[in-house]
């Protein structure tokens, strides 16, 4: 065989096993569903014989499990909130869940395996004919080189394929505090329900509280008297929810400000948590933290009681609230924003106040204080979150309230040496002629079910009087 046929033959099979590679590379994801649970299944070529299990925005378990130089990767796309509630609580045969699964993963990985064997011809064939067209022995040392390539990274995986090696994987991001993050939600699967139905009976025991202190109970039943919840940073603690969702009902609140941060990582698998909106039946004001993101905000504007401030003013009950997102919830980013953007957030929030002439601001909602600051001494309250600590004083003529974290810091609550409560703020306005006056702010702080709770009532007596915008 002389050179230029070498040439030849040899150009055919590099192009036909590149054609192989990228195809399989850049098609061979799939999806499937099982029961509740959304998973997509990929493989990257020229990697390191690793298994990756992603499950967004926890992390990734991973374990070295085969010789051949691809990484097989599962994750976990989507949840079905309700379906999976629904299956939870029709109290299922876990051995009999578990086989159905082991047959359904045992027919996903036949479909795919075919996808694969399709996708190594096709890609093979395809490297042939950008070569060479017309004639049909190229095609079938594509074919060739295709089928190839198929077995020996299909052999060369399940061959040396070793499940045991998941017995001591490695962990990244949030799961790299495992097994301690395991073995927590294994209890957490057990508990949450008994800890939703504990703040739940908290809140009740709240009100009754309020209502049989005589000193309170003039103020609790004032007729006229508007009530607004200031809740901030859930970080996605479904116990919370419920707890909020019973305070509205208990207390008659008129509606709801949340300063943000209702997710952790901001991303769409946790705008499923929103759901749980539908069951608040007063408005819902919500101003975007850095842990929020688009799609969030997206999923928050489907709820018609939701409203989203992103910059301006609303009126709700006569109450006009400013809000400005946090710069951090425009992207998928969580990180606080810098000293230059604070500054630039700053600037947008004083020229909102001016424009605001004809209707002032009673209240000023931001996710981080640093940038509501600007308007101490021109508004009369500003409410916030970000710190996770509930503070409440006065500063010139602005009273400042944190609600701290009302999720007592999600994942990071658990983590913390020093115990985090769930926190929230009642504030109680009396409207006298058109006219609101800031009669008390309730303070409520749940510790752990052996620590209880701390009620506080704090009479403010202060009238909202609007300083001169200039």
């Amino acid at each position: 065989m002389n050179v230029s046929k070498l040439k030849y033959w040899f150009s055919i099979i590099l192009l036909s096993l590149i054609g192989s590679l990228l195809f399989i590379s850049f098609f061979g994801q799939m999806s499937f569903n099982f029961e509740a649970l959304e998973f997509e299944i990929a493989l990257q070529i020229f990697d390191h014989g690793f298994t990756d299990f992603k499950i967004p925005p926890i992390g990734t378990v991973r374990a070295k499990t085969h010789i051949a130089p691809l990484k097989l990767t599962v994750s976990l796309q989507n949840i079905d909130i309700k379906l999976l509630q629904s299956l939870l609580e029709s109290n299922p045969d876990k051995d009999k869940v578990l086989q159905n699964f082991e047959e359904h993963i045992s027919n996903i990985g036949r479909v795919y395996l075919l996808r694969l064997f399709i996708l190594a011809l096709i890609g093979g064939m395809a490297g042939s004919l950008l070569y060479e067209r017309k004639k049909w022995k190229p095609v079938v040392c594509g074919l060739l080189v295709g089928l190839m390539i198929y077995l020996v990274l299909i052999i060369g995986t399940f061959a040396t394929y070793d499940v045991k090696s998941f017995e001591n994987p490695e962990y990244h991001g949030a799961l790299e505090a495992a097994p301690w993050m395991i073995g927590l939600a294994e209890q957490a699967f057990v508990k949450l329900d008994t800890l939703s139905e504990q703040l739940e009976v908290m809140a009740q025991n709240f009100y009754v509280l309020f209502e049989r202190v005589n000193s309170m109970q003039t103020l609790s039943s004032s007729e006229g008297t508007l009530k607004v919840l200031h809740v901030s940073d859930y970080h996605n603690n479904q116990a919370a929810l419920k707890f909020v969702n019973q305070v509205v009902k208990s207390f008659n609140v008129d509606f709801v400000i949340d300063t943000g941060d209702f997710t952790d990582f901001a991303t769409p698998i946790e705008a499923q948590l929103l759901d749980f909106l539908k069951e608040i039946p007063v408005p819902y004001v919500y101003i975007a933290g850095n842990h929020d993101s688009p799609s969030i905000i997206k999923k928050l504007k489907q709820y018609p009681q939701v409203k989203v401030i992103s910059e301006g003013i609303i009126s709700i009950k006569g109450l006009n609230i400013l809000g400005i997102h946090d710069p951090a919830s425009l992207s998928d980013q969580v990180t606080p924003p810098d000293m230059q953007m604070i500054s630039l957030y700053q600037n947008k929030l004083i020229d909102l106040w001016k424009n605001a002439k004809e209707n002032p601001p009673h209240i000023l909602a931001v996710h981080n204080f640093k940038i509501g600051k600007i308007l101490v001494g021109k508004v009369p309250i500003i409410l916030h979150g970000h710190d996770h600590e509930f503070k409440m004083y006065k500063e010139e003529s602005t009273l400042i309230i944190d609600a701290g974290t009302t999720g007592a810091a999600g994942i990071r609550g658990l983590q913390a040496t020093k115990e985090i409560p769930y926190t929230l703020a009642l504030l109680h306005f009396q409207n006298i002629n058109g006219n609101f006056n800031l009669t008390a702010v309730d303070t409520i702080k749940v510790y752990n079910l052996q620590s209880g709770f701390i009620l506080e009532r704090s009479l403010i007596n202060m009238e909202l009087i609007f300083p001169i915008i200039n």
